[in-house]
């Protein structure tokens, strides 16, 4: 028996797609994903994210807003992909870097099963006097509250909610620095 399944990740300087893809999903398939996908997971401490979220927060400046997307399907790829996928990550940071920096981290160890928990891991990051139950299981947000960083005011728009055009889920921070 074969199993055929790769791991594809696709990088411009507008987005980063990963997909990964089985034509027969087995225990094999899965084996197969971890061996590849955890030692890339493990080279980074697990918490890197929230520092990089703060990074590219304060790094708005005056007058401009910016935004980075992280898009998740769990089951499937999105409608767009073609053959058979277990998941699917997609991070659009429009060319931002210190977006990108955040969508790098993200594609990594960004989770796509439950992937309201990464909206959580951003809102408890950026608003650390907010607080979820332990077994809260986020399925739509949004919510915009102020940051400030240096001497400059910020509000933070966190959204989480279905992707009804690409499919699966998509979480989005947007800064809009004044």
């Amino acid at each position: 028996m074969r199993i055929y399944g790769y791991i594809d990740e696709e990088t411009t300087s507008e987005k980063t797609i990963l997909k990964s893809s089985f034509a027969r999903p087995s225990a094999m398939g899965f084996l197969l994903v971890a061996v590849l996908w955890c030692p890339r997971a493990s080279t980074t401490p697990k918490n890197s994210l929230c520092p990089l979220l703060r990074a590219f927060v304060a790094s708005v400046p005056a007058k401009e807003t910016r935004k980075l997307e992280f898009h998740t399907s769990w089951g499937g790829g999105f409608k767009n992909d073609t053959g058979n996928s277990l998941f699917a990550k997609n991070c659009v940071h429009n060319g931002y870097a210190p977006a990108k920096v955040a969508c790098d981290d993200l594609m990594v160890r960004g989770q796509v099963e439950f992937a309201g928990n990464n909206a959580v891991a951003a809102i408890t990051c950026l608003s650390p006097g907010t607080r979820f139950g332990q077994w809260i299981d986020l399925g739509r947000i949004d919510m915009t509250f102020p940051y400030r960083a240096s001497r400059q005011a910020r509000d933070v728009t966190i959204q989480f909610d279905e992707d009804t055009q690409l499919g699966g889920m998509v979480l989005t921070v947007a800064v809009s620095a004044y």
